[in-house]
């Protein structure tokens, strides 16, 4: 389970970097995105391995009981990197917002790691 959660966060922070990057560019194009060619194919990866991850990480909290690393951080760290997945394909999303966003979602990625490391 380690290796597999390990693998997903790392999965999950590459998707978080990407989304960022995805945004920025979007900031500087103006031009929304065909939705069915290029939102949702994404939208749809990202909530694949976001759903995996929060099973994976939710049974990882109840067995090793991290510390300072709760089921809700997890729900809401899965929650934000969808929602921002959504919203970096749109010039009028605000940067700002998902920087913050980013920062969070970053936040709790490395504390699991952290945690992950601690518990070898």
């Amino acid at each position: 389970m380690h290796k597999q959660l390990e693998e997903l966060t790392k999965q999950l922070q590459n998707y978080n970097d990407e989304i960022l990057q995805i945004a920025e560019q979007t900031r500087h194009h103006h031009e929304s995105p065909d939705f069915f060619g290029t939102v949702k194919p994404f939208v749809d990866e990202v909530k694949q391995v976001v759903d995996e991850w929060k099973r994976t990480a939710l049974a990882w909290i109840q067995s090793a009981r991290p510390k300072y690393v709760y089921p809700q951080q997890i729900e809401t760290t899965g929650e934000n990197i969808e929602k921002i997945a959504i919203e970096a394909f749109y010039p009028n999303a605000k940067i700002s917002r998902i920087k913050q966003f980013h920062q969070s979602i970053e936040y709790t990625l490395l504390l699991v790691c952290e945690r992950l490391k601690e518990n070898e």
